[in-house]
């Protein structure tokens, strides 16, 4: 049987990382990264002050998250989603398409030096 949480407990882990992030970053890395060695930045943008309204079945949905108008470059693999301190809080994997935890719908996974990265959906789903 697997393990199961109820719809509070997994709200309160969501409004944990959501509410730790508040004006915090969302960072795009290159292979290699991990959740405790962080790899190589490829761009760095600003999650809003008030970064994740309250969850909802375990689901929280980022506010606007402001662009990095000039990314350092290389080839995104991973995401760390972390306060305005650099804390990590969640890592994930980013994909083409599909099959990541975070999927690029368009541009692609390769950012020249000087790029303009944006994101226009974020949200973060609790462990059921």
């Amino acid at each position: 049987m697997a393990v199961t949480h109820t719809t509070t407990f997994r709200n309160q882990v969501a409004d944990l990382i959501g509410d730790s992030c508040d004006s915090g970053k969302l960072v795009f890395r290159i292979t290699g990264s991990t959740a405790n060695a962080p790899a190589t930045a490829v761009a760095t943008l600003t999650l809003n002050a008030a970064a994740f309204p309250a969850a909802s079945s375990g689901v929280i949905t980022a506010a606007a998250i402001t662009s990095d108008t000039n990314a350092v470059g290389g080839v995104i693999a991973f995401a760390t989603i972390q306060t305005s301190a650099d804390v990590i809080k969640a890592h994930c994997s980013v994909a083409a398409v599909s099959g990541g935890d975070i999927n690029v719908s368009s541009g692609g996974l390769t950012v020249t030096a000087g790029d303009t990265v944006s994101c226009s959906s974020l949200t973060y789903t609790a462990m059921v």
